[in-house]
């Protein structure tokens, strides 16, 4: 059987940040016996609206396993009004010092874009990393289409047979899925940065980071963002900011961030009726 964490074709490893992608990449220097080949990148895509223990884990990865991650930035701004386009981007190289920690790209994309994402265009994703991404890939000369290592794991199934399904999406990337291959879990990933001398420093809910990726993403339950407001009240800002300054809301179907932050710091309990986290492909 082919090792399913070489390649020998140009390959992105997408690191989101999270346990899962860090254990892909492991399993990928692994395969190289820790150096990988020229055709390997590893690419980080910064939204600005990450936890500092993320961006902490991500150049902790990077010192103790001796491996190069590109760290990336996607700033929008609204095109002149006689330009083709509606917005134009710039991807920006930069790293842990320099990273934005105060969701500048977002917020630069939604300018740009004059509208929020919400759970059906999902925009976010696409401009602020996987584009993010293809221009980093655009600008080392590789041509398209390139691979993309995610980091899905084999328990993960409705998601696998939604990516496997595609061919090389619009932005040029042909999404393998080596942890779903090698039939990796969530109990395999567990497991490794239980037994690792360093890991992510957010909680691990029975195998989710509820805390990663952006810290209070619209696509996460209603209950999750709650439990997150009352821990950290200030998180909720920039998420209320946006929600006024583009007078309208990130999702129609739960209460305004604003109204949220009242209903985490009240005494009361509060009942969101069905909620569920929408799986997002920023992935973990």
């Amino acid at each position: 059987m082919n090792n399913p964490y070489k390649s020998e074709e140009n390959t992105v490893v997408s690191f989101s940040g999270g346990r899962t992608s860090a254990f892909m990449l492991w399993k990928v220097l692994e395969a190289y016996d820790g150096k990988l080949p020229d055709n390997f990148k590893v690419c980080f895509a910064n939204t600005g609206k990450e936890m500092p223990e993320t961006l902490d884990f991500v150049r902790d990865c990077q010192e103790k396993w001796g491996v190069d991650i590109v760290w990336l930035e996607r700033f929008g701004e609204k095109a002149p009004e006689d330009a083709k386009l509606k917005a134009i981007f710039e991807t920006r190289v930069v790293d842990y010092d320099t990273a934005s920690r105060n969701g500048e790209p977002f917020a630069a994309l939604v300018n740009a874009r004059e509208l929020l994402p919400n759970p059906v265009a999902r925009f976010c994703t696409a401009d602020l990393k996987m584009r993010a991404i293809r221009d980093f890939v655009d600008s080392v000369g590789w041509g398209r289409p390139y691979l993309g290592f995610v980091g899905i794991r084999a328990d993960e199934q409705r998601r696998a047979v939604k990516i496997m399904n595609r061919e090389a999406n619009e932005h040029g990337q042909e999404t393998i899925l080596p942890l779903f291959t090698d039939n990796k879990t969530v109990k395999d990933v567990y497991r490794f940065w239980l037994e690792n001398d360093f890991d992510l420093g957010l909680f691990n809910n029975n195998g989710t980071t509820d805390w990663g990726n952006c810290d209070l993403c619209f696509l996460k339950a209603a209950s999750k963002r709650s439990s997150i407001m009352r821990e950290r009240p200030d998180l909720s800002k920039w998420w209320i900011e946006q929600e006024k300054i583009n007078e309208s809301k990130f999702r129609t179907d739960h209460p305004s961030y604003e109204q949220m932050q009242i209903i985490a710091t009240s005494q009361n309990t509060f009942d969101f009726g069905d909620d569920e986290t929408i799986p997002c492909f920023c992935g973990d």
